[in-house]
């Protein structure tokens, strides 16, 4: 017990020395030893002195891992120098068609290969590497972890992320130990051939890899098992991964204590039909275990279960008994202090919370439904208990769980763990003495997969209430957590009567309908002008009641002329920025989507949004749908959707207060092309804000011949463009706050400087996504606010 609450300890020692500064940490731990002090009982003094102390050494010893491993290039990157960098590589390779993407431990560098300068400790590098013939691809593919590499790399800061609650790409490599990143050609690029360890164990998984290949014939299901038995997920068929994403099974595919259990099992059962003693046999699974852990990639899932089912084995050979949480406590406690910035990798997150959660909350939740068999009981409290786990997890970092995640896990995961993942094993072992001998098992698997992925692939098109989850609120957070920890507490101590159990029941419901955030829009109107490079998307919450989506973005991609240069899941604006951002708004109906005209730089981002979400209606500005938003509208009537228009002077109010007004164009308008742009101004408790698509010259000529007045808010058109924003428009509008949707660095010029100029001159307050990030405008019956990604205004 006393090593499970070290590594407790350890936790919140490392969270402090993280985000508090030093003063507040020792103001922390000052309080903690006071509660010490005060304590009425000697053996409590004695547990937070212990807790106090482990936290103080924890947090100690990530504040010097932290200025150990301070990057030496940061500079370089800021100024975004090339340097020439040796060293080894630190990862597998990654191709995705025409990039190659891998981790360098640089030792040395040097700014004109002459006179090389020695790090005073490697430092960790995400490297970009542009392929450019298909020999190279195939050479960058026998890359291997261990190689000595010498690079030219164009070196700079990772971006944060651009809009609420999106993927942080400096904070993930923050926690890789990586602060830099470079970028470099292949022609300048020279990787040698020593691989060491780490290399061999990544030629036998790839051996392994291309076995699987010959035995399952179907690609889909090749790509599946790889991800299944060997950890290589990169594999996998991209709507099967999105399927198990949203279904909640991804967890299926990560390496794990159940992988390791039935390896173990599967070879102590060979040793012991040969002949072996029960004590060799054991400590020869153990050795077994290091090398499985290895073969299948070191993940955290997997070097987890690799400890603990090795220091399982050990105790079978020493005749002892351990306790569970012990063991996990001692292995956490390696790990991180190995490397303590394991603890925000979610792959580590998940796999420990998960681990423990089973640990404690499996053996006291079977009692509760005494009256079922014993293997139904534990299989649903194994499946109740994973759930419950990993749920906090979950809608933090990917916004989703799906209700019918809980009966989707309570029959589909046996199948997969019991069934078809040892029938995977089997078929790899047999195909190495002949592949005849696997054809039974890769045939079961393969009909199992696919009896198992058909109603899987149904269900993911439902739209089921409740799978997008709004980004979780720290208080929240902590009461969940503090639930979870105090329930099996009070079991202990006798807190299991049938109300005790209906109190907990109803707290959890509660605290279930709490993560939903029913109390947090109020009277607002929120209006969030995304950040999707060149284009616009902008999404306007009123209150709970209604979103309205303005355009989606999208990608301008280009036709892959050479079939290895294509992308395995290429980079998507509504795919990889509107979709998780409607995510983390806990949004899952859109009453209105308007497109404000038939650009791709509006609309391309709208295939990603209709397939996952109902929509009420969507306005259009009447003109004959050409090439992609006609493919899209179809997709739309398809589903019943209406297609609407308008016509100038037309108003609708959602709320009272809150009210819509249609401008442009007229539905007898000559109007073509941006100039045919849905204008719409929004009045919200007092304020006006005017959306402009990209009308030009023309466009805004007839609004402002319609009459307007002045508004508070003006989102330019055409990006910025010097076609846009006339000085006849501004002054009849007289806006006191302008947005700019802009991409960084855009080939057009946008935003042009002499709009810019006309803006200044009118003091208007300009916002910019490419400078800013998203922008969001906060209206409510007390004024209005902004916030700008990773600040406030």
């Amino acid at each position: 017990m006393t090593i499970y609450r070290a590594s407790l300890s350890m936790i919140v020692g490392l969270l402090l020395s993280a985000y508090l500064h030093p003063v507040w940490i020792l103001a922390a731990l000052g309080m903690a030893a006071g509660f010490a002090v005060l304590a009425f009982r000697t053996s409590l003094r004695k547990h937070l002195v212990f807790c106090t102390l482990s936290a103080v050494v924890a947090g100690s010893y990530f504040l010097v891992y932290d200025a150990f491993h301070a990057s030496e290039l940061k500079g370089y990157g800021r100024e975004e120098i090339s340097i020439w960098v040796r060293g080894s590589i630190d990862s597998a390779v990654q191709r995705d068609g025409d990039i190659a993407r891998l981790y360098v431990e640089a030792s040395d560098w040097t700014h004109d290969m002459k006179q090389w300068v020695s790090l005073r400790h490697s430092e960790r590098i995400a490297v970009r590497v542009r392929l450019s013939k298909e020999e190279q691809a195939v050479q960058a593919d026998t890359w291997k972890r261990g190689s000595t590499i010498t690079a030219n790399l164009q070196l700079s800061l990772p971006a944060s992320a651009r809009n609420p609650h999106a993927f942080d790409y400096a904070q993930y490599l923050r926690w890789q130990g990586v602060h830099v990143t470079g970028e470099a050609s292949y022609s300048e690029i020279k990787v040698g051939g020593e691989r060491g360890l780490w290399g061999y164990f990544q030629q036998w998984q790839k051996d392994a890899a291309e076995r699987v290949e010959r035995l399952f014939e179907a690609p889909e299901v090749a790509g599946y098992m790889k991800s299944l038995l060997l950890g290589v997920g990169d594999e996998v068929d991209l709507e099967t991964a999105n399927m198990y994403a949203d279904l909640g099974l991804s967890h299926v595919l990560a390496i794990s204590g159940l992988h390791v259990t039935l390896v173990s099992s599967m070879f102590m059962w060979c040793l012991e039909r040969v002949g072996m003693r029960r004590r060799s046999a054991l400590v020869t699974t153990a050795c077994l275990l290091v090398g499985y852990v290895l073969l299948v990639g070191l993940s955290a899932s997997a070097v987890r279960s690799g400890m603990m089912g090795g220091v399982g084995l050990a105790s079978q050979v020493a005749g002892k008994k351990v306790d569970g949480k012990d063991v996990w406590a001692g292995v956490l406690i390696v790990m991180l202090l190995t490397d303590p910035y394991q603890l925000w990798h979610i792959g580590f997150q998940l796999s420990f919370a998960v681990t423990l959660g089973l640990i404690i909350l499996v053996p006291f939740s079977q009692d509760v439904l005494v009256r079922i068999p014993l293997w139904i009981r534990t299989l649903l409290a194994v499946t109740l208990a994973a759930q419950v786990v990993s749920f906090p997890f979950l809608i933090y970092h990917f916004h989703q769980f799906s209700m019918a995640s809980w009966l989707v896990n309570l029959v589909v995961t046996p199948i997969l763990s019991l069934v078809v993942l040892p029938l995977g094993y089997i078929a790899l072992v047999a195909g190495m003495i002949h592949p005849f001998l696997a054809s039974w098992p890769v045939l079961l698997s393969t009909e199992l997969l696919h009896w198992l992925h058909e109603p899987l692939f149904v269900m993911q098109k439902w739209r089921i209430p409740f799978s997008h989850w709004p980004h979780p609120s720290w208080w929240w957070l902590v009461l969940y957590t503090g639930f979870l920890i105090v329930l099996p507490i009070l079991w202990k101590l006798g807190y299991h009567r049938q109300r005790d159990v209906i109190v907990c029941i109803t707290l959890f419901i509660g605290l279930f309908v709490l993560a939903r955030q029913p109390f947090s829009a109020g009277d607002e109107v929120r209006i969030t002008f995304l950040d999707v490079g060149q284009g616009d998307s902008i999404v306007v919450e009123i209150s709970d009641q209604k979103v309205y989506l303005i355009d989606a973005g999208g990608t301008l991609g280009l036709p892959v002329r050479e079939s290895w240069r294509e992308k395995r899941d290429p980079y998507e604006v509504g795919k990889d920025v509107l979709l998780p951002f409607l995510r983390a708004r806990g949004i899952e109906k859109i009453d209105r989507v308007v497109m404000t005209h038939g650009d791709m730089d509006h609309i391309g981002g709208m295939a990603a949004i209709v397939p996952r979400f109902s929509i009420g209606s969507v306005l259009v500005n009447g003109i004959t749908p050409e090439g992609k938003q006609r493919e899209i509208l179809h997709q739309l009537q398809r589903e019943g959707v209406p297609i609407l228009t308008g016509s100038p002077g037309q108003t609708w109010s959602d709320l009272p207060g809150v009210e819509w007004t249609w401008l442009w164009p007229g539905q007898t308008s000559e109007a073509s092309g941006n100039d045919a742009s849905v204008v719409l101004r929004l009045t919200a408790y007092g304020k006006s804000v005017l959306f402009t698509g990209d009308i030009e010259h023309e466009g805004e000529r007839a609004v402002v011949q319609l009459g307007m007045s002045e508004v508070d808010v003006l989102k330019v058109a055409h990006h910025g463009s010097s076609s846009s924003s006339t000085e006849e428009l501004l002054a009849s509008l007289g806006p006191k706050a302008v947005v700019i949707s802009v991409g960084a660095n855009n080939r057009y010029g946008h935003p042009s400087r002499e709009v810019l100029q006309r803006f200044k001159k009118m003091g208007s307050q300009v916002f910019r996504t490419d400078m800013n990030g998203a922008v969001t405008l906060i209206l409510t019956p007390d004024g209005m606010s902004w916030k700008t990604q990773g600040s406030n205004t």
